[in-house]
């Protein structure tokens, strides 16, 4: 049975590493990502209550017949 070399592990360990180096940087972006879209979709929550607002006194407005 033969045993991997020792290069050989070597270089595995290493592209190891940069993937786990690169996994750790998408993860950072994709959290950077996440903040902003939670940022976004609170003020779009807050856009639709104004508009929700707005269209309560413009009926409130209106005559009624």
């Amino acid at each position: 049975m033969a045993f991997p070399s020792d290069d050989r592990l070597q270089l595995e360990l290493e592209g190891l590493k940069r993937t786990l180096e690169w996994t750790e940087i998408q993860q950072e972006q994709l959290l950077d990502r996440l903040d902003l879209l939670r940022l976004e979709n609170t003020r779009l929550q807050d856009r639709v209550e104004e508009l929700v607002r707005q269209v309560e006194g413009l009926k409130q407005q209106q005559p009624l017949f």
